[in-house]
């Protein structure tokens, strides 16, 4: 457990581990209360009747207010005095707790010992972001060790300091895996951030000197990041894998890779050549399958922060896209995955009363859950890329520059999104459209988000909209702002 408080300070060591032993014997004790219940003797039930239903519920009952935001990657600290800029950014400082992905490595060059790579950035572009209202980060992104594990620490040592509270990453698993929790007037919020690569993509196997490693006994205990480990399974035609099952036979022979143990409803699947491959009807597609062991023990983590805080968000940090030809930095798939949408409903089940993704640079549709608002991507906020790796000069000027795929046009405009509640429950969601300016700005200009013309906020509005229809979600837009009111999003009242 991580607890931040207003001021900065920070309560470690022996706090932490309590936490996670006070949250084990919580959820032991509400198993035994239940049991108890089954034929017990009265006066005997001193839970005063609750559940863990009850305890993973939203708890802030006043009004409440968070603004979540998408990646921000910052070389040098931003304040902008632009009004186009310190309109959107208001609406941050005046929410009760702003969130946003951490994609930069803050360390002091003048003294660092790590290596100077990647996203790096000054000790003071901290700083600049918590004048932007930013109160609670992920850091467990694919640019964490761009630093290496030494930059890794240096990044959570200074939010520690500007009393950010962050999720994500740690000094073991235990810790990258456990809720961050952040001290508002209204109540304590809680976070748990996680990142996840797949087994095919450029995100995969090459990235698990980053993963945190649980601590046991006198082992391991390697510091790093909450990872969270995805199957892909490339679709075909039924006729398809069967040619490739074919194809495996006469290549392999005796040797030729089994199909699983067929299990009713489930589709048909064959590893041909160490990537898996399903029959479905849209081949082309790719589908995911979160580690059994992952999806446990962060769902564990959901529910036992929750236990300790009054309004819980749950983010993830991802790449994966819904088709191969979408995959790589940039990708205008606009889709989201199935083990997100997943990943998402599990997360508001077990007590999270937000989630929040991000990591494709593009925008996702909106959901709205059992009454809680989800965010299958938020792409970018501050995101000076170019500016980060040097992309510049004549190779920005060309129609062949932008060597990242960063500079495609869906990847220039975002949302700021807020979230209102009152008496525990969500009733508003305003989505302000962002544009970080594309090649329509000179270079130095780049990333910075900014309030769009009205026919720009127009267009990236009704994107959403369409982004957003296949959730049931409906988005009505107000002076060049999208509303999302939960007495008109079906199922809303009904839970469903």
């Amino acid at each position: 457990m991580k607890v931040t408080r207003g001021n900065g300070s920070m309560l470690r060591g022996s706090l932490k581990l309590m936490a996670l032993i006070v949250s084990a014997f919580v959820v032991s004790a509400f198993g035994n209360y239940a049991q108890a219940q089954d034929g017990a003797a009265p006066g005997t039930d001193r839970s005063g009747g609750r559940t863990i239903q009850d305890e993973i519920t939203m708890k802030i009952m006043a009004p409440f207010t968070v603004a979540a935001v998408g990646d921000i990657i910052e070389p040098q600290p931003l304040y902008s005095s632009d009004p186009r800029f310190q309109e959107l950014v208001d609406h941050i400082r005046k929410a009760d707790a702003g969130f946003a992905n951490f994609e930069s490595t803050l360390v002091d060059f003048r003294h660092f010992q790590g290596g100077i790579a990647g996203t790096e950035a000054p000790l003071e572009m901290g700083d600049a972001v918590k004048a932007m209202g930013i109160t609670i980060v992920n850091h467990a992104n694919n640019h964490t060790f761009d630093g290496g594990v030494f930059g890794m620490i240096s990044t959570d040592e200074q939010l520690d300091k500007l009393g950010i509270a962050h999720a994500g990453t740690g000094r073991n698993l235990q810790t990258a895996r456990a809720a961050a929790f952040q001290e508002t007037p209204k109540g304590r919020v809680g976070l748990v951030g996680m990142y996840s690569t797949d087994d095919v993509s450029n995100y995969g196997p090459n990235y698990s000197k980053a993963e945190a490693t649980y601590w046991n006994g006198k082992t391991g205990g390697a510091p790093g990041e909450n990872i969270v480990h995805l199957t892909t399974y490339h679709i075909v035609s039924p006729e398809q894998l069967q040619s490739l099952k074919n194809i495996s036979e006469q290549v392999l022979g005796a040797r030729s890779m089994a199909s699983p143990p067929p299990t009713e409803g489930a589709p048909e699947r064959f590893k041909f050549f160490d990537e898996w491959y399903e029959a479905g009807d849209k081949p082309g597609a790719l589908s995911y399958e979160i580690n059994k062991r992952d999806e446990k023990d962060i769902l564990t983590s959901i529910r036992d922060g929750k236990l300790m805080c009054d309004f819980m968000i749950v983010t993830i940090h991802s790449h994966q896209t819904t088709t191969y030809k979408s995959q790589g930095v940039g990708g205008a798939d606009h889709n989201a995955t199935d083990f997100l949408v997943k990943l998402a409903h599990e997360s508001v089940d077990n007590g999270a009363d937000m989630f929040v993704a991000h990591g494709v640079h593009v925008l996702h549709g909106v959901e709205i859950y059992k009454g809680k608002p989800i965010f299958y991507g938020v792409s970018n906020f501050v995101f000076q890329f170019p500016l980060q790796f040097g992309m510049g000069g004549e190779e920005m000027a060309t129609e062949k520059g932008d060597p990242t795929g960063l500079e495609i046009a869906p990847s220039q405009v975002t949302v700021l999104t807020t979230s209102t509640f009152d008496k525990g429950k969500l009733k508003e969601i305003r989505l302000y459209p962002v544009d970080l300016g594309g090649r329509r700005r000179q270079m130095s200009q780049l990333g910075i988000p900014m309030t769009p013309s009205p026919e720009d906020a127009q267009n990236i509005l009704k994107a959403l909209q369409d982004y957003s229809k296949p959730f049931g979600t409906n988005i009505a837009i107000e002076n060049n702002v999208g509303v999302i009111r939960v007495s008109d999003q079906h199922g809303a009242a009904s839970g469903q």
